[in-house]
């Protein structure tokens, strides 16, 4: 059996991961409201999980699999865990190496730059209101002064 498949598994899984998170918390996207950023990235995993998941055992994250495979390598399982079945155990730990800053490169040169060059040109929204808060008149009481 080879390996190919369950590393790009691995690689687009993490890819997409890192793409949810970093859209959910980016303070220049629209975002979510009410605190529900790490139940929004919690169903990313659990959407992650059920497209991605049966390949490779979803692991996304090298911690998520190498702590345990140390552990049960530690308690004597021995193959079963290094090198694992058809010398895995690579896999889930230099896919999600690779897929993560892949994930961050397309959001900062798509979305993130997309976003600051948007509010760059963007007229500003404070308006009349702005010198209201400086504790000054706002610009159509001025006029009407003269």
């Amino acid at each position: 059996m080879s390996t190919t498949w369950p590393l790009f598994d691995q690689i687009v899984g993490t890819f997409f991961l890192v793409l949810f998170v970093l859209a959910i918390i980016d303070s220049m996207n629209v975002g979510v409201k009410a605190n529900l950023a790490p139940f929004m990235v919690g169903m990313a995993v659990a959407a992650i999980g059920m497209s991605f998941g049966t390949g490779a055992g979803y692991a996304i994250n090298p911690a998520r699999d190498l702590g345990p495979r140390l552990f049960c390598w530690l308690m004597g399982w021995g193959t079963n865990a290094f090198p694992g079945p058809y010398g895995y155990w690579w896999v889930p730990i230099i896919g999600p190496l690779v897929g993560a800053p892949l994930g961050v490169a397309l959001y900062k040169f798509f979305i993130a730059d997309t976003l600051s060059a948007k509010a760059a040109c963007a007229p500003t929204s404070q308006g009349a209101d702005f010198g209201a808060e400086e504790g000054r008149a706002p610009m159509d009481a001025k006029r009407g002064a003269t």
